[in-house]
């Protein structure tokens, strides 16, 4: 886990972090918003504006996936269960990463965190 910002963040920063998550329930809109509107005051806000929308798509894919392969015989009872074990897995890291970010720690998700930091937070 390496902090990828550059100065501890403030309180603003802080609660825009958290509420970067959000969109995971919603669409995406409100961290689309959030990052295009505060990317530039913040590494922090930065970093888990695109972090939420890297896990979203992520999941998004993973879900469409998980749905059409639970029309295959045999394969979509397996299918099922992937998913609703998905599903709860998704809360627990989206609850874990809206505290991280509240509380201005930086939690990279192994790979998509890595990936965000090197590639994209220049």
């Amino acid at each position: 886990m390496v902090n990828p910002v550059s100065s501890e963040p403030n309180s603003d920063d802080k609660l825009w972090a958290g509420l970067s998550y959000a969109g995971l329930v919603c669409c995406m809109i409100p961290t689309i918003v959030i990052f295009l509107l505060k990317r530039g005051e913040s590494d922090h806000i930065k970093f888990h504006s695109l972090q939420g929308m890297g896990f979203w798509l992520v999941l998004f894919i993973s879900q469409i996936i998980l749905t059409v392969s639970s029309g295959i015989p045999g394969i979509g009872i397996v299918s099922g269960i992937v998913s609703i074990l998905l599903s709860l897995a998704t809360l627990a890291v989206w609850i874990y990463l809206m505290i991280m970010a509240f509380t201005g720690k930086d939690f990279k998700i192994p790979v998509l965190g890595e990936f965000i930091d090197s590639n994209l937070m220049n």
